[in-house]
Protein backbone atom coordinates (compact mmCIF):
# COMPACT_ATOMS: atom_id res chain seq x y z
CA UNK A 1 0.00 0.00 0.00
CA UNK A 2 1.57 3.44 -1.09
CA UNK A 3 1.79 6.03 1.63
CA UNK A 4 0.02 9.14 0.85
CA UNK A 5 2.88 10.96 3.14
CA UNK A 6 4.33 11.56 6.29
CA UNK A 7 3.22 14.16 9.06
CA UNK A 8 4.50 15.53 11.98
CA UNK A 9 0.44 15.48 13.87
CA UNK A 10 -2.35 13.43 12.66
CA UNK A 11 -6.08 14.38 14.23
CA UNK A 12 -8.28 11.81 13.38
CA UNK A 13 -11.64 13.24 13.46
CA UNK A 14 -13.18 17.17 12.55
CA UNK A 15 -15.62 17.99 15.23
CA UNK A 16 -15.26 20.87 17.50
CA UNK A 17 -12.36 19.35 19.94
CA UNK A 18 -10.36 18.14 17.13
CA UNK A 19 -10.59 21.45 15.16
CA UNK A 20 -10.18 23.73 17.93
CA UNK A 21 -6.88 21.26 18.75
CA UNK A 22 -5.63 22.56 15.22
CA UNK A 23 -6.38 25.97 15.47
CA UNK A 24 -4.76 25.78 18.71
CA UNK A 25 -1.69 24.19 17.32
CA UNK A 26 -2.16 26.59 13.81
CA UNK A 27 -1.62 29.58 16.70
CA UNK A 28 1.59 28.17 17.70
CA UNK A 29 2.69 28.08 14.16
CA UNK A 30 2.67 24.18 14.23
CA UNK A 31 1.54 21.90 11.49
CA UNK A 32 -0.92 20.03 11.75
CA UNK A 33 -2.86 17.28 9.05
CA UNK A 34 -6.87 16.22 10.39
CA UNK A 35 -8.20 13.18 8.56
CA UNK A 36 -11.93 13.23 8.32
CA UNK A 37 -14.19 9.81 7.47
CA UNK A 38 -17.30 12.20 5.88
CA UNK A 39 -16.69 13.97 2.36
CA UNK A 40 -16.33 17.78 2.12
CA UNK A 41 -19.31 17.91 1.21
CA UNK A 42 -21.18 16.59 4.22
CA UNK A 43 -18.92 18.90 6.35
CA UNK A 44 -20.06 22.17 5.00
CA UNK A 45 -23.50 20.94 5.32
CA UNK A 46 -23.82 21.57 9.22
CA UNK A 47 -27.63 20.64 10.14
CA UNK A 48 -27.42 20.36 13.77
CA UNK A 49 -30.01 21.96 16.20
CA UNK A 50 -28.32 21.28 19.18
CA UNK A 51 -26.96 23.68 21.74
CA UNK A 52 -24.00 23.67 23.50
CA UNK A 53 -23.30 25.37 27.21
CA UNK A 54 -20.17 27.00 26.79
CA UNK A 55 -18.38 28.47 29.89
CA UNK A 56 -17.04 31.30 30.76
CA UNK A 57 -13.35 29.88 30.87
CA UNK A 58 -13.80 28.40 27.52
CA UNK A 59 -15.02 31.54 26.02
CA UNK A 60 -11.47 32.93 27.38
CA UNK A 61 -10.13 30.15 25.64
CA UNK A 62 -11.55 30.34 22.13
CA UNK A 63 -11.06 34.01 22.48
CA UNK A 64 -7.32 32.96 22.07
CA UNK A 65 -7.80 31.50 18.31
CA UNK A 66 -10.52 34.15 18.01
CA UNK A 67 -12.87 31.83 17.62
CA UNK A 68 -15.20 33.58 20.39
CA UNK A 69 -15.38 37.12 18.75
CA UNK A 70 -16.93 35.71 16.00
CA UNK A 71 -19.69 34.04 17.78
CA UNK A 72 -20.60 35.75 20.63
CA UNK A 73 -22.96 38.28 19.14
CA UNK A 74 -25.18 34.58 18.67
CA UNK A 75 -23.92 33.95 21.91
CA UNK A 76 -27.27 33.70 24.40
CA UNK A 77 -25.88 34.65 27.75
CA UNK A 78 -26.73 32.96 31.21
CA UNK A 79 -27.22 35.19 33.80
CA UNK A 80 -29.27 33.05 36.44
CA UNK A 81 -29.70 29.16 37.07
CA UNK A 82 -32.35 27.74 38.94
CA UNK A 83 -32.06 24.21 40.29
CA UNK A 84 -35.14 22.44 41.40
CA UNK A 85 -36.22 19.19 42.79
CA UNK A 86 -39.42 17.76 42.62
CA UNK A 87 -40.45 18.30 45.60
CA UNK A 88 -39.52 21.79 45.88
CA UNK A 89 -35.83 22.02 47.14
CA UNK A 90 -34.24 24.75 45.61
CA UNK A 91 -30.41 26.05 44.95
CA UNK A 92 -30.12 29.56 42.89
CA UNK A 93 -27.18 31.07 41.25
CA UNK A 94 -26.72 34.73 40.00
CA UNK A 95 -24.17 36.59 38.02
CA UNK A 96 -24.11 39.43 39.93
CA UNK A 97 -22.35 37.51 42.91
CA UNK A 98 -19.73 36.49 40.87
CA UNK A 99 -18.00 39.65 39.18
CA UNK A 100 -17.06 37.70 36.67
CA UNK A 101 -19.61 37.91 34.04
CA UNK A 102 -22.29 35.79 33.14
CA UNK A 103 -22.58 32.41 34.48
CA UNK A 104 -22.16 30.85 30.90
CA UNK A 105 -23.51 30.75 27.31
CA UNK A 106 -25.72 28.72 25.12
CA UNK A 107 -24.80 28.96 21.50
CA UNK A 108 -26.23 26.71 18.60
CA UNK A 109 -23.65 23.80 17.36
CA UNK A 110 -24.29 24.83 14.00
CA UNK A 111 -22.72 28.13 14.65
CA UNK A 112 -19.88 27.12 16.28
CA UNK A 113 -19.29 24.45 14.12
CA UNK A 114 -19.89 26.45 11.01
CA UNK A 115 -17.42 29.39 12.91
CA UNK A 116 -14.46 26.77 13.21
CA UNK A 117 -14.45 24.90 10.13
CA UNK A 118 -13.77 28.55 8.21
CA UNK A 119 -11.14 29.20 10.18
CA UNK A 120 -9.70 25.59 9.71
CA UNK A 121 -10.22 26.04 5.80
CA UNK A 122 -8.21 29.32 5.99
CA UNK A 123 -5.11 28.35 7.97
CA UNK A 124 -2.28 28.10 6.24
CA UNK A 125 -1.04 25.18 9.00
CA UNK A 126 -3.95 23.21 9.03
CA UNK A 127 -4.47 20.59 5.97
CA UNK A 128 -8.11 18.89 6.28
CA UNK A 129 -7.90 15.40 4.49
CA UNK A 130 -11.89 14.39 3.90
CA UNK A 131 -13.53 11.66 2.75
CA UNK A 132 -10.39 9.42 4.51
CA UNK A 133 -11.75 6.81 7.48
CA UNK A 134 -8.84 5.32 9.72
CA UNK A 135 -9.30 1.54 8.77
CA UNK A 136 -6.34 0.15 10.64
CA UNK A 137 -3.87 1.90 13.26
CA UNK A 138 -0.63 0.34 13.91
CA UNK A 139 0.98 2.26 16.95
CA UNK A 140 4.19 0.37 17.80
CA UNK A 141 7.04 1.58 20.49
CA UNK A 142 9.36 2.42 17.75
CA UNK A 143 8.88 3.97 14.21
CA UNK A 144 5.39 6.49 13.34
CA UNK A 145 2.18 5.71 13.78
CA UNK A 146 0.90 3.82 10.78
CA UNK A 147 -3.00 4.38 9.62
CA UNK A 148 -4.47 2.60 6.60
CA UNK A 149 -6.93 4.27 4.73
CA UNK A 150 -9.03 3.23 1.43
CA UNK A 151 -6.86 5.81 -0.10
CA UNK A 152 -3.67 4.76 1.17
CA UNK A 153 -1.39 4.85 4.55
CA UNK A 154 -0.92 7.41 6.42
CA UNK A 155 2.46 7.92 8.73
CA UNK A 156 2.04 9.80 11.91
CA UNK A 157 4.95 10.62 14.60
CA UNK A 158 1.77 11.87 16.81
CA UNK A 159 -1.81 11.11 16.14
CA UNK A 160 -4.84 12.59 18.21
CA UNK A 161 -8.01 10.98 18.64
CA UNK A 162 -10.84 13.16 18.28
CA UNK A 163 -13.40 10.91 16.89
CA UNK A 164 -15.82 11.34 19.82
CA UNK A 165 -18.07 9.14 21.96
CA UNK A 166 -17.65 5.94 19.87
CA UNK A 167 -13.70 6.39 18.84
CA UNK A 168 -12.45 4.18 16.60
CA UNK A 169 -9.10 5.34 17.36
CA UNK A 170 -9.65 4.18 20.89
CA UNK A 171 -11.13 0.77 19.82
CA UNK A 172 -8.53 0.04 17.63
CA UNK A 173 -5.53 1.30 19.94
CA UNK A 174 -7.05 -1.12 22.64
CA UNK A 175 -7.31 1.87 25.36
CA UNK A 176 -8.86 0.00 28.60
CA UNK A 177 -11.86 2.23 30.48
CA UNK A 178 -14.20 2.26 32.62
CA UNK A 179 -17.84 2.41 31.55
CA UNK A 180 -21.25 2.68 32.83
CA UNK A 181 -24.81 2.28 31.41
CA UNK A 182 -26.99 4.93 33.28
CA UNK A 183 -30.05 2.82 31.28
CA UNK A 184 -31.60 6.51 30.43
CA UNK A 185 -32.15 8.30 27.13
CA UNK A 186 -32.06 11.93 26.48
CA UNK A 187 -34.48 13.50 24.31
CA UNK A 188 -32.96 16.99 23.35
CA UNK A 189 -35.31 19.63 20.96
CA UNK A 190 -35.95 23.28 21.30
CA UNK A 191 -39.23 25.12 22.24
CA UNK A 192 -40.86 28.54 21.27
CA UNK A 193 -42.77 29.72 24.65
CA UNK A 194 -45.25 32.47 25.76
CA UNK A 195 -43.08 33.78 28.38
CA UNK A 196 -39.20 35.36 27.93
CA UNK A 197 -36.86 32.94 29.68
CA UNK A 198 -34.95 36.06 30.94
CA UNK A 199 -31.30 34.74 30.59
CA UNK A 200 -32.27 31.87 33.37
CA UNK A 201 -31.66 28.08 32.64
CA UNK A 202 -33.56 25.74 34.93
CA UNK A 203 -32.93 22.59 36.09
CA UNK A 204 -35.48 20.17 37.23
CA UNK A 205 -34.68 16.81 39.31
CA UNK A 206 -36.74 13.51 38.95
CA UNK A 207 -36.67 10.28 40.62
CA UNK A 208 -36.35 9.15 36.24
CA UNK A 209 -33.77 11.92 35.28
CA UNK A 210 -33.17 16.18 34.90
CA UNK A 211 -35.25 18.05 32.68
CA UNK A 212 -32.48 21.00 31.72
CA UNK A 213 -34.55 24.25 30.05
CA UNK A 214 -31.40 26.17 28.50
CA UNK A 215 -32.14 30.10 26.95
CA UNK A 216 -31.44 30.63 23.55
CA UNK A 217 -30.69 33.53 21.20
CA UNK A 218 -33.50 35.75 19.58
CA UNK A 219 -35.18 39.23 20.15
CA UNK A 220 -38.19 38.04 21.79
CA UNK A 221 -35.91 35.46 24.67
CA UNK A 222 -38.79 32.74 24.17
CA UNK A 223 -36.39 30.46 22.57
CA UNK A 224 -35.02 27.25 25.12
CA UNK A 225 -33.13 24.33 24.23
CA UNK A 226 -34.48 21.38 26.24
CA UNK A 227 -32.28 18.25 27.61
CA UNK A 228 -35.11 15.76 29.06
CA UNK A 229 -33.47 12.35 30.82
CA UNK A 230 -35.93 9.96 31.12
CA UNK A 231 -35.25 5.79 31.89
CA UNK A 232 -34.63 3.87 29.23
CA UNK A 233 -37.33 1.19 29.76
CA UNK A 234 -39.94 4.49 29.48
CA UNK A 235 -41.00 4.16 25.93
CA UNK A 236 -43.40 6.29 23.59
CA UNK A 237 -45.43 5.50 21.40
CA UNK A 238 -45.08 8.44 19.41
CA UNK A 239 -44.27 12.04 19.33
CA UNK A 240 -47.32 13.40 20.66
CA UNK A 241 -47.16 11.16 23.66
CA UNK A 242 -43.43 12.12 24.61
CA UNK A 243 -44.96 15.86 24.61
CA UNK A 244 -47.91 15.48 26.90
CA UNK A 245 -45.55 13.93 29.23
CA UNK A 246 -43.00 16.61 28.97
CA UNK A 247 -45.62 19.04 29.50
CA UNK A 248 -46.24 17.30 32.93
CA UNK A 249 -42.82 17.74 33.66
CA UNK A 250 -42.32 21.33 32.30
CA UNK A 251 -45.54 23.20 34.45
CA UNK A 252 -45.34 26.00 32.21
CA UNK A 253 -42.31 27.70 33.81
CA UNK A 254 -41.77 29.64 30.57
CA UNK A 255 -45.41 30.15 29.77
CA UNK A 256 -47.66 27.80 27.23
CA UNK A 257 -45.62 25.89 24.58
CA UNK A 258 -46.52 27.19 21.19
CA UNK A 259 -44.19 25.08 19.01
CA UNK A 260 -41.45 22.54 19.49
CA UNK A 261 -38.88 20.86 17.15
CA UNK A 262 -38.50 17.17 16.68
CA UNK A 263 -37.07 15.59 19.53
CA UNK A 264 -33.50 13.81 18.85
CA UNK A 265 -32.74 11.12 21.48
CA UNK A 266 -29.45 9.62 22.95
CA UNK A 267 -28.79 6.70 24.90
CA UNK A 268 -26.83 7.99 28.03
CA UNK A 269 -23.59 6.34 29.61
CA UNK A 270 -20.40 7.45 31.22
CA UNK A 271 -16.85 6.12 30.31
CA UNK A 272 -13.40 7.16 31.09
CA UNK A 273 -10.05 5.82 30.00
CA UNK A 274 -7.70 4.76 32.66
CA UNK A 275 -4.84 6.44 29.93
CA UNK A 276 -5.10 9.74 28.23
CA UNK A 277 -1.66 8.08 26.04
CA UNK A 278 -0.46 5.03 24.26
CA UNK A 279 2.88 4.91 23.00
CA UNK A 280 2.53 7.55 20.02
CA UNK A 281 -1.40 7.84 20.46
CA UNK A 282 -3.32 10.23 22.70
CA UNK A 283 -7.15 10.55 22.82
CA UNK A 284 -9.11 14.18 23.69
CA UNK A 285 -12.41 14.72 23.92
CA UNK A 286 -14.88 12.23 24.43
CA UNK A 287 -12.83 10.17 22.85
CA UNK A 288 -11.28 9.90 26.26
CA UNK A 289 -13.88 10.66 28.19
CA UNK A 290 -17.98 10.99 28.33
CA UNK A 291 -20.19 12.22 30.87
CA UNK A 292 -24.04 13.16 31.73
CA UNK A 293 -25.04 15.86 30.28
CA UNK A 294 -26.82 16.73 33.69
CA UNK A 295 -24.45 20.04 34.06
CA UNK A 296 -23.89 20.49 30.19
CA UNK A 297 -19.92 20.24 30.66
CA UNK A 298 -19.13 17.85 27.81
CA UNK A 299 -17.95 20.25 25.19
CA UNK A 300 -16.09 22.70 27.79
CA UNK A 301 -14.46 19.89 29.12
CA UNK A 302 -12.70 18.41 25.58
CA UNK A 303 -11.68 22.18 24.25
CA UNK A 304 -9.84 22.03 27.44
CA UNK A 305 -8.22 18.51 26.44
CA UNK A 306 -7.39 20.95 23.09
CA UNK A 307 -6.04 23.50 24.49
CA UNK A 308 -3.38 22.33 27.25
CA UNK A 309 -2.34 19.61 24.78
CA UNK A 310 -1.74 22.12 22.21
CA UNK A 311 0.34 24.03 25.18
CA UNK A 312 2.36 20.96 25.97
CA UNK A 313 2.98 20.12 22.41
CA UNK A 314 4.20 23.96 21.86
CA UNK A 315 6.38 23.58 25.07
CA UNK A 316 7.93 20.21 23.22
CA UNK A 317 9.04 22.09 20.54
CA UNK A 318 10.69 24.47 22.23
CA UNK A 319 12.93 22.64 24.35
CA UNK A 320 13.47 19.81 21.01
CA UNK A 321 11.36 16.73 22.73
CA UNK A 322 9.41 14.94 19.87
CA UNK A 323 5.75 15.59 20.04
CA UNK A 324 5.11 12.09 21.07
CA UNK A 325 8.12 11.62 23.82
CA UNK A 326 6.62 10.09 26.66
CA UNK A 327 8.05 13.40 28.83
CA UNK A 328 5.60 15.60 26.78
CA UNK A 329 2.37 13.43 26.96
CA UNK A 330 2.54 12.50 30.71
CA UNK A 331 3.28 15.95 31.51
CA UNK A 332 -0.14 16.67 29.34
CA UNK A 333 -1.80 13.71 31.59
CA UNK A 334 -0.61 15.39 34.62
CA UNK A 335 -1.95 19.17 33.70
CA UNK A 336 -5.37 17.10 33.12
CA UNK A 337 -5.86 14.49 35.76
CA UNK A 338 -7.57 16.49 38.31
CA UNK A 339 -10.12 18.37 35.96
CA UNK A 340 -11.23 15.43 33.96
CA UNK A 341 -11.48 12.92 37.34
CA UNK A 342 -13.22 15.65 39.23
CA UNK A 343 -15.74 15.67 36.62
CA UNK A 344 -16.57 12.59 35.73
CA UNK A 345 -17.48 11.94 38.74
CA UNK A 346 -19.00 14.77 40.38
CA UNK A 347 -21.64 14.38 37.14
CA UNK A 348 -22.04 10.85 37.85
CA UNK A 349 -22.69 11.24 41.77
CA UNK A 350 -25.07 14.21 41.18
CA UNK A 351 -27.06 11.45 38.42
CA UNK A 352 -26.97 8.45 40.92
CA UNK A 353 -28.04 11.16 44.20
CA UNK A 354 -31.34 12.79 42.20
CA UNK A 355 -31.84 9.60 40.90
CA UNK A 356 -32.84 7.53 43.95
CA UNK A 357 -35.84 8.32 45.40
CA UNK A 358 -35.45 6.66 48.25
CA UNK A 359 -36.70 8.01 51.88
CA UNK A 360 -33.37 8.56 53.23
CA UNK A 361 -31.81 9.96 49.82
CA UNK A 362 -34.61 12.54 49.48
CA UNK A 363 -34.38 13.58 53.28
CA UNK A 364 -30.40 13.47 52.69
CA UNK A 365 -31.08 16.11 49.56
CA UNK A 366 -33.54 18.03 51.45
CA UNK A 367 -30.83 19.04 54.28
CA UNK A 368 -28.04 19.25 51.75
CA UNK A 369 -29.87 21.71 49.34
CA UNK A 370 -31.15 24.03 51.79
CA UNK A 371 -27.28 23.98 53.89
CA UNK A 372 -25.85 24.32 50.11
CA UNK A 373 -28.26 27.14 49.14
CA UNK A 374 -27.71 29.31 52.00
CA UNK A 375 -23.57 29.17 51.92
CA UNK A 376 -22.00 31.95 49.65
CA UNK A 377 -18.64 29.82 49.92
CA UNK A 378 -19.81 26.78 48.80
CA UNK A 379 -21.79 28.67 45.75
CA UNK A 380 -19.17 30.17 45.20
CA UNK A 381 -16.51 27.68 44.37
CA UNK A 382 -19.01 25.55 42.59
CA UNK A 383 -19.80 27.91 39.78
CA UNK A 384 -16.61 28.96 39.90
CA UNK A 385 -15.78 25.08 39.00
CA UNK A 386 -18.82 25.31 36.57
CA UNK A 387 -17.49 28.29 35.03
CA UNK A 388 -14.08 26.63 34.28
CA UNK A 389 -12.88 29.16 36.28
CA UNK A 390 -10.40 26.86 38.96
CA UNK A 391 -6.67 25.74 38.02
CA UNK A 392 -7.19 22.14 38.12
CA UNK A 393 -2.95 21.40 37.04
CA UNK A 394 -0.83 19.76 39.70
Amino acid sequence: MSILKKHNIVIVGCGLVGMTLALFLAKHKIKVTIIEKNKSSKLSKINDSRTSAISQGTSRILNEIEIWQKVEKKAQEINSIIVKEGNGNIIDFDSKSMQEGPLGFIVENKVLKKTVLKEIIKSEYVKLISDTEALEITNEDNGPVKIKTKRGRIEANLLVGADGRYSKVREMTEFKYYFNDYKQKAYVFNITHTKPHKSLALEYFFSSGPLALLPMKNNKQNISSVVWTTESQHKFKNKGSLFNEFKKKYRNFFGTILNATNPVEYNLNVFYCYKYFKNKVVLIGDACQAIHPIAGQGLNLGIRDSYFLANSLKEAEDIGLEYSDSIVLEKYTQNRIIDKKLLVQSTHNLNRLFSNSSITFSLFRKIGMRIFNKSKFLKEQSMLFAMGLKDFKL
